[in-house]
């Protein structure tokens, strides 16, 4: 397991970084799709998940995993894809900030928008639908789950920016931490010298970088 410092570095290094370096360490395929997006433009978090199954705009299990999710935890939702309900409003967001969880976002529908927003709870989902779920007692917890077509098993590592969204395997963690170090080091390298007039080969071969 990686260090705790450096696990929070991940969330600085964002997104885009942390998809690249699971792709230079053979996992090209560990972000998920454009269409779930977060709620405001500057909404991020990084953190474990912890993983719910729901049927499509039930929102029990949402409500269980409220309870049960420890700080710190990004709730990772499987709903289905479905735009018809909503599986998180304004409310549990602020239960879900009250009990110190990270963010969520959700293959499924929230409402509440503006709410979530002033509130400041990280929530990224794919549709926004004003229709209530139900109460129906049918879901899971803390199994494997495909959320955005990515497996999430309890425990991967989530990074989640307005660039996207990425799971780390757990036992992968040291290495992508490393590795996604090594390339937000030569991308900010990269960056000043093409800042300075040098072109992408110039700059490239500066630093020893793969050609252009």
């Amino acid at each position: 397991m990686a260090n705790q410092h450096t696990l929070a570095q991940l969330s600085q290094w964002g997104s885009a970084n942390v998809s690249d370096a699971l792709r230079a360490l053979g996992k090209s395929f560990q972000t998920m799709p454009a269409g779930i997006s977060p709620l405001a433009p500057d909404m991020s978090v990084a953190g474990p998940a912890f993983t719910v199954r729901c049927y499509p705009g039930a929102t029990w299990a949402m409500e269980q995993a409220l309870e049960q999710a420890n700080d710190g935890d990004v709730l990772i939702v499987d709903g289905g894809a479905s735009p018809d309900a909503i599986l998180m409003g304004a409310l549990m967001s602020t239960r879900a900030k009250a009990r110190g969880i990270a963010g969520a976002v959700l293959d499924a529908a929230v409402r509440d928008v503006n709410d979530i927003i002033q509130l400041g709870f990280p929530v990224f989902a794919r549709h926004i639908c004003s229709r209530a779920g139900t109460f129906a007692e049918i879901g899971e917890l803390q199994t494997t789950i495909c959320c955005g077509r990515i497996p999430v098993i309890p425990g991967d590592w989530i990074v989640a920016d307005r660039n996207g969204i990425v799971v780390v395997p757990q036992a992968m963690l040291d290495n992508v931490a490393q590795e996604t170090e090594a390339i937000h080091a030569k991308e900010a390298a990269l960056a000043k010298r093409l800042a300075s007039g040098e072109s992408f080969e110039e700059a490239g071969k500066s630093i020893n970088l793969p050609s252009f």
